[in-house]
């Protein structure tokens, strides 16, 4: 739907979810930097395993550079 087609309501709507998205894509983006702190601080092969963060960084970035409302 494009914006200049976008009722009030609608539109307030989707800055909303806009918004609650890219917190949503920041918190993702937290949480990975938390998993590379435990990863820097590791002992044993195991406890500096950052496997999670090639996992979640691409959908941080997703949620927080993507126009479209991917969340419900």
């Amino acid at each position: 739907m494009r914006q200049a087609q976008m009722t009030r309501n609608e539109r307030r709507y989707y800055r909303k979810k806009i918004i609650e998205q890219r917190l949503m894509g920041l918190g993702v983006l937290v949480c990975c930097a938390l998993v590379l702190w435990m990863c820097s601080t590791g002992v044993t092969v195991e406890d500096r395993d950052g496997t999670a963060v090639v996992l979640l960084a691409p959908l941080g970035l997703w949620l927080l550079f993507s126009k479209q409302i991917l969340i419900y």
